[in-house]
Formats: C-alpha cells, structure tokens, sequence
C-alpha cells in the first residue's frame, strides 16, 4: 500500500507528500467516520492517476496537537523575539509548561539579535539563564543568511516533523523563508511598534519539505493563551527549566511553592535559578489551579 503524508488540506481535497512527490488527494467514503484528517497524518492511499490519489486509510498518531491542529510532531521550535515585539519571557515560558506537560518536545528559537543594543543588558541576562539551566536553543539574526547559527537551527530540524510556534510578529515566517525558495516564501508583514505586536499572514497550517529529511510547520499567530484542564502537578513535574531539580524536592508532588524540603527554592536562593523564571512558574500555577477546562488560545 502507498504511503504519505498530509502536508496541506483544503476545502474540498488535501495534499499528501509521498517521496518527492505531492499529490492531489480525496478522501475515499467512510474515512472521515472515523477520523478528521490532520496536517501531519500519515496515510494509506490508491492511485486514481499520475497526480491524483484516494486516501483510504489514516494511521494512528503519535501526537496530537488541538491548537495548532497538526498530528505526529516531533518537536515544537518556541519563537520568541528579543526586540519589536520585546521579549515576553512569561508567555514564552507559559507555552514550553504547556507543551511539556503534553510530552513534547521543545526548543526556543531566540530572534532578532541584531536588535539588541549594548543596553540590553536585562535580556542578555535572561538569555544567559536559559543556557544556564540546558534549555535547547538558537540565537538568530534573522537579517544574516547563513550563518552557523542556522546550520544549528537546520541539525535540529534534520529528520523530524517540527512546528514553530509564537506570538504574533516573533519571526516564525521569516525564519522558515530563509529555508524556502523564493516561489514559496511566506507572505509577512512589518511590524507595528505602537502596538509592540506583529502583523502576520499565516492563516493556516502548511508543512514545508526541506532538505535533511525536514518537514517544518509555520502557524497562525497569537496574542495570548490559556493553559486549562491540566493539573498542577503536571506542570510541577515536568517543566522543563526545574526538571533536575524536581527529583531531589522532599515530596514527590512538590509545587515549588509552599512546601518544605524544595530543592527548586533551595536552587533559587543559592542562584542557581533566576528570579524572574521563578516567578513567572509560580504565575503560570496561580492561574492555572482554579481551572479545568480546555486549553484555549487567542488571536
């Protein structure tokens, strides 16, 4: 049986990526009982001609994604800039608790560096911390290509299905564009500084093939989202920044927050954890305590 996966779905047909070759599929009746296709789905599929197939069977996911809907990731890149939009390390740290509680992994794709002035030194500061506690990343100037900094970013995304994710304007079409031929760069937009915000056109969810075995994921942007229905002690457990910490804490459903014999306090009080990523854990479990819904996210 033929094998592909969808790298694009439209109104009425999808696209499947099979070897080198995209084609033009549809969906054979009783499919969509049982499952709506996903970006991201791998599928069995007939040949109907030379460009044009009938999907006959999607497999089961390994993951799955509900905002942005894509299945089978590998990993998410998290894009943050560091200027215009200023960096936000609140919600970038808020999604990574997010993803890490949904057991995927991450890695943060700093932007923007050729921004940063010598007074920046708060930022820097905040960059050094993320290195400090063995945070994946890449640091990039997105006006520079190449540089080794994206010969990195490419041996992190070599044979994996990766999504980048972010705030609206952060660089995630931009960052892909340096990937693509110019025929399928991705439309962006410049950014509006009275708003700190970006303007950006991605309105749905495409992957991109790319040499290494690379299939990358651009999405819509946001301004803000909510974690529900995940538990606190989720969070607590898995978040990536403390995780070396957390096995040492007294209590095994220790919240780094109140209870005694805490080795992530212990950490923050003798510097090894920065302040500002503290603080932001415990804001992220204040809000999230009260709730049990869904995850929701808004434009």
């Amino acid at each position: 049986m033929n094998k592909g996966v969808i790298v694009k779905i439209g109104s009425n047909t999808s696209h499947v990526l099979s070897g080198e070759q995209t084609l033009v599929a549809s969906l054979k009746g009783g499919v969509l009982k049982n499952k709506t296709p996903l970006v991201g789905d791998i599928v069995e599929f007939e040949m109907i001609d030379e460009y044009k197939i009938m999907i006959v069977k999607i497999e089961e996911r390994k993951t799955e994604l509900y905002r942005p809907k894509i299945a089978n990731v590998n990993q998410v890149g998290i894009v943050a800039s560091l200027k215009e939009p200023k960096l936000d390390h609140y919600v970038l740290l808020k999604m990574m608790a997010y993803l890490n509680s949904q057991n995927i992994e991450t890695f943060i794709i700093f932007t923007k560096k050729d921004l940063l002035l010598e007074e920046d030194e708060i930022i820097k500061n905040q960059i050094t911390w993320f290195e400090r506690l063995g945070i994946e990343m890449v640091i990039l100037n997105n006006k520079e290509m190449p540089t080794k900094d994206f010969k990195k970013l490419e041996q992190i995304l070599k044979d994996k299905i990766t999504v980048l994710t972010g705030q609206t304007g952060a660089g995630k079409s931009t960052t892909i564009n340096h990937f693509l031929e110019f025929e399928d760069q991705i439309k962006t937009q410049t950014i509006s500084k009275a708003l700190n915000r970006g303007k950006h056109t991605t309105t749905s969810i495409q992957l991109y093939k790319l040499p290494q075995n690379i299939l990358l994921a651009d999405t819509p942007g946001f301004s803000s989202f909510e974690i529900k229905n995940i538990s606190a002690e989720l969070i607590s457990s898995t978040f990536t920044p403390f995780q070396d910490m957390y096995y040492q804490c007294k209590f095994r459903n220790c919240l780094h927050v109140k209870e005694k014999g805490c080795y992530v306090k212990q950490a923050l009080e003798n510097n090894e954890l920065a302040q500002f990523i503290y603080d932001d854990y415990k804001k992220i479990i204040s809000e999230i305590k009260p709730k049990m819904e869904t995850t929701t996210w808004k434009k």
